[in-house]
C-alpha cells in the first residue's frame, strides 16, 4: 500500500482527516478507516468541504460480477460504502459490470454473466443498502443515453498508449478492454444520471463524487481524473481499500475466480471452518490481517495480537478466534440475504429520483 501511494501521489489518510471527518459528520470512523485498512484517499478533504457547505455529491462503486458468490475480501468496499452512504446522508449509485466480464474473460457465456449478475447484485444489496437513495444498474441492460453520451466523451481524450501504461495491457488484449475504463469511468459522473441524481441534466455538472474502492482498480479510473476538467467536469475523489490476502499467504489477494483463495459469502460454517483450520491453511500474519478486518471490538483484537505477540496463544489459538470473527460476519450477511428478493432487487434497478 506504502507503494501505491508512492507510485500513484495518493495521499495518506492521516488522523487530522479523521478528526475532521468525525467533526463533521458526527460519527466515530468506522474500523477500517482507524486500522488502515482504508488507507488513502484523493480529494476527500475537498468532499468534506463540499459537506460542511451543504453541497450534493453522490458516492459511486460497483463490482465485476465473475462467480455466483461474493467472497470476504468483497466485504470491505461493501460495508465501507454503506457506512458512507449512512454518515454522509447521500445518493450512492452502484454499477455492475457484467460487460467488462465477457470483455476480460472470453470463455465466460452471456447467460453465465447474467447469473452471476443477478447474484452478485443480491449479495451487495444484502450489506443493507439505503433503498430510497439507492440506484444499482447493469451495463448490459443501461447503458445508453446520457451515459453512454459520457462515455464518448472520455473516450475520446484517452489513448491507448496511456490505458497500457496505467492498466498493463498490451496489443494482444482484446480492443474491448481498452475500452472499459472509459464505460466505468462515466458513472463519476453525476451528468450521467439525469432523472436518478436529479431532473436537469446540466445542473447535475456540479454534483461530485467520492468513489470508495480497493486499489487495485485505480487504473481505471486515472486517466479521468486527467480529464475531467477538460470535459466541463468536476475531478471524482477517491478512498482507497487494501486487498484481503488470499488463505494460502500473504503474496496473493483473494480472488472469487481462484477457489482455493476465497471464503465465500456463502460458505456453510463447516467450510468455513475447515478452510480457516486447515493444517496447510493460513500463516499467522494473515490470521492477523484478516482479524483487523472482521473482529469489530478494538480491545478485544488488541489484546488477541499482544497474547500472540508474547507467545501466550500460538497460531491454532489464533485461527479458532478468526473462525469465530468470520461465522458472525457470514452468518449475519447470510440471514440477511435471503431477504434480498427478486422484488427487491427490481426495485434498486428501477429508474427513479432517489431520495
Amino acid at each position: 500500500m506504502e507503494r501505491f501511494i508512492h507510485e500513484t501521489n495518493a495521499t495518506p489518510v492521516d488522523p487530522q482527516l479523521l478528526g475532521r471527518f468525525e467533526r463533521l459528520t458526527g460519527q466515530t470512523p468506522h474500523r477500517f478507516l482507524r486500522r488502515g485498512m482504508v488507507f488513502s484517499h484523493r480529494d476527500l478533504d475537498l468532499i468534506l468541504d463540499r459537506y460542511e457547505r451543504g453541497e450534493p455529491f453522490y458516492l459511486f462503486t460497483g463490482r465485476g460480477p465473475s462467480s455466483e458468490s461474493l467472497h470476504l475480501g468483497h466485504s470491505i468496499p461493501l460495508e465501507f460504502t454503506r457506512w458512507l452512504q449512512q454518515a454522509f446522508r447521500v445518493p450512492l449509485i452502484l454499477m455492475l459490470t457484467d460487460d467488462m466480464k465477457l470483455l476480460h474473460s472470453p470463455s465466460l457465456q452471456f447467460p453465465d454473466v447474467r447469473w452471476f449478475t443477478t447474484e452478485n447484485a443480491k449479495d451487495m444489496l444484502a450489506f443493507g443498502f439505503n433503498p430510497d437513495s439507492t440506484f444499482m444498474f447493469s451495463n448490459l441492460d443501461f447503458v445508453g443515453g446520457a451515459l453512454y453520451e459520457n462515455i464518448i466523451s472520455i473516450a475520446r481524450h484517452i489513448r491507448v498508449e496511456d490505458v497500457k501504461d496505467s492498466l498493463g495491457f498490451t496489443d494482444a488484449n482484446n480492443v474491448g478492454m481498452l475500452y472499459c475504463c472509459a464505460t466505468q469511468s462515466a458513472g463519476a459522473f453525476a451528468h450521467s444520471f439525469p432523472g436518478i441524481l436529479g431532473e436537469a441534466r446540466e445542473k447535475l455538472r456540479d454534483m461530485a463524487c467520492l468513489i470508495p474502492c480497493a486499489y487495485d482498480i485505480d487504473g481505471y479510473f486515472s486517466e479521468l481524473r486527467k480529464h475531467a476538467e477538460t470535459l466541463g467536469f468536476i475531478r471524482p475523489a477517491f478512498l482507497y481499500s487494501g486487498l484481503l490476502p488470499a488463505l494460502k499467504g500473504a503474496t496473493e489477494k483473494m480472488s472469487a475466480s481462484v477457489a482455493g483463495s476465497a471464503i465465500y459469502l456463502s460458505d456453510s460454517p463447516e467450510v468455513i471452518r475447515e478452510k480457516v483450520m486447515a493444517k496447510s491453511a493460513v500463516e499467522p500474519e494473515v490470521v492477523l490481517q484478516y482479524l483487523q478486518v472482521f473482529l469489530e471490538d478494538d480491545d478485544m483484537l488488541a489484546a488477541v495480537t499482544r497474547e500472540y505477540r508474547a507467545g501466550r496463544k500460538d497460531a491454532l489459538a489464533l485461527r479458532e478466534v478468526l473462525v469465530e470473527a468470520i461465522l458472525l460476519h457470514t452468518m449475519s450477511f447470510q440471514e440477511k440475504r435471503t431477504a434480498v428478493t427478486d422484488e427487491v432487487l427490481r426495485g434498486f434497478m428501477r429508474r427513479r429520483l432517489l431520495g
